[in-house]
């Protein structure tokens, strides 16, 4: 299970983020583990009621299951909004908090595939759709109904693999749609846009034989997301209620035909 940490864990500030992308609070920062082992984390914010933390935590557990490339530590945290107040300069919102949760996850030594020139950008993307990770990240989105993935919240490591950030938005019609309206991105609609109709066609192949991991991953996962959910609500037959729906949710899209039907993809 992903770790619910205390306002202690948050030790100290170290730098707003380069891009912040909408959250604002986002900032890098020294967290302590559960077993006092610091970690070097992006962290952001969520006002109360938000379902970030949640999802975030989910497609985490969930990518981990499936081994999917990702941060090495994650957490929950309820952050100290009024120690990160000292450092970074909020809005009006803030002012009424004391604390709030957030998610935090460890720094990946990478890079966007951004680039100053376009060329370069063209070339970097296109070598990134030909890489294995991509239809791995775009089957796991399709999984888990993440409604906001594009080729700029992935990063390249050294080593040449891939990790998708910033799951936020996943469990769309879930915990999103009633008051939120996102627009959709994803990884296929990118590689249909940029690759050639046999590059496409590869491209979904590679998604559907991917998905076929995705039931087994579901299984290992179950236990640790059934727990986390129902930690994570004061209530707790709201926790059992939420953990129900998601678990079904993720159950129903696991099956090793699902993401087949979808796409129309006989394997």
């Amino acid at each position: 299970m992903i770790p619910i940490l205390p306002d202690t864990a948050w030790r100290e500030f170290r730098g707003a983020a380069a891009s912040t992308g909408q959250n604002l609070t986002t900032h890098q920062a020294v967290i302590a583990d559960a077993q006092g082992q610091e970690h070097k984390c992006f962290v952001k914010a969520a006002p109360q009621g938000n379902p970030m933390p949640l999802a975030e935590a989910v497609a985490w557990m969930v990518a981990a299951a499936l081994d999917l490339p990702r941060p090495e530590f994650a957490a929950v945290l309820l952050l100290p909004v009024s120690r990160l107040r000292q450092y970074m300069k909020l809005d009006q919102h803030w002012l009424h908090y004391s604390h709030t949760l957030a998610f935090c996850s460890s720094t990946v030594r990478g890079k966007h595939i951004s680039a100053p020139w376009q060329w370069l950008a063209h070339l970097r993307k296109a070598k990134a759709f030909r890489h294995p990770d991509l239809p791995r990240i775009a089957a796991f989105d399709m999984w888990v109904e993440n409604q906001d993935r594009h080729s700029g919240n992935f990063l390249r490591t050294r080593e040449g693999d891939y990790v998708p950030i910033d799951n936020e938005f996943i469990l769309y019609t879930l915990v999103w749609a009633a008051h939120t309206t996102v627009v959709h991105h994803s990884l296929r609609l990118e590689a249909q846009a940029m690759l050639k109709a046999a590059g496409y066609t590869k491209f979904e192949i590679s998604m559907v034989i991917a998905s076929k991991l995705h039931e087994a991953a579901f299984h290992k996962a179950s236990p640790a997301l059934q727990q986390f959910i129902c930690a994570l609500h004061a209530d707790p037959g709201q926790g059992v209620a939420a953990a129900t729906a998601i678990l079904q949710f993720l159950g129903q899209r696991a099956h090793p035909d699902w993401l087949a039907n979808e796409l129309g993809r006989i394997v």
